[in-house]
């Protein structure tokens, strides 16, 4: 049933995913915005390349917790499971468009994983294991897409109650406008070529080929 103590954990839920621990770390340990380094990215990879591995690990847990607890806070005080759904969604697209951050964020995979845990394991480690190919095979993007994908039909096959495979569906939707936005970057003004941009965020989450260097659009502390 929905109220305003429903409404409200949703609400509180996108400010809670808001907040960025990679933001955070590279602010606090290293003195540099993070949206002006390395990839620009507010994410993971980008925390790894600026504070190292262990601060990657680190970042990539806090961001897991912060997709998990909004979901089992809600089922912990007893509310319906399309409460806890939307509040998940609400901390997914909070991660993304931070409302602290000026609406830019990262693209919330550890997110997504964490709030996939509170739902049904199992598609949380089927999520987990495209990831782990496409780092094996140097595809991350391609594979995280097809991780993507895969949620709502595997959902489904697996009898997950309607209300998890439509917040699969959500997380999807989120994720790949994530990468088509690309925290607001231009688009050639050539109908072709925006196209090309278009579907090259969406399977490989960047603007050019891949032998072209991408990673480096920020400055280099």
């Amino acid at each position: 049933m929905w109220t305003i103590e429903t409404l409200g954990l949703i609400l509180a839920s996108y400010l809670w995913g808001s907040l960025s621990p990679s933001f955070i770390a590279a602010r606090v340990l290293k003195g540099i915005d993070l949206r002006e380094y390395g990839s620009a990215n507010v994410g993971g990879s980008n925390i790894g390349q600026q504070l190292g591995f262990a601060w990657m690990i680190a970042v990539g847990t806090a961001d897991l917790l912060k997709g998990f607890l909004p979901i089992a806070l809600a089922r912990v005080v007893g509310l319906d499971l399309g409460v806890a759904v939307s509040a998940g969604i609400a901390t997914i697209i909070g991660h993304n468009w931070s409302l602290y951050l000026g609406l830019r964020g990262g693209r919330g995979i550890g997110t997504t994983v964490g709030a996939l845990f509170a739902l049904d394991a199992r598609l949380a480690m089927l999520f987990l294991g495209a990831l782990a190919i496409g780092y094996v095979t140097k595809q991350g993007a391609p594979a995280t897409a097809v991780g993507l994908l895969l949620l709502a039909p595997s959902a489904w096959a697996m009898g997950d109650p309607r209300e998890i495979v439509w917040m699969t569906m959500g997380i999807a939707l989120v994720v790949f406008i994530k990468r088509l936005e690309a925290n607001r970057l231009p688009l050639p003004r050539d109908a072709r070529a925006r196209r090309v941009v278009l579907w090259r965020r969406f399977w490989l989450d960047r603007d050019v080929p891949r032998d072209q260097a991408w990673e480096r659009r920020g400055r280099i502390h």
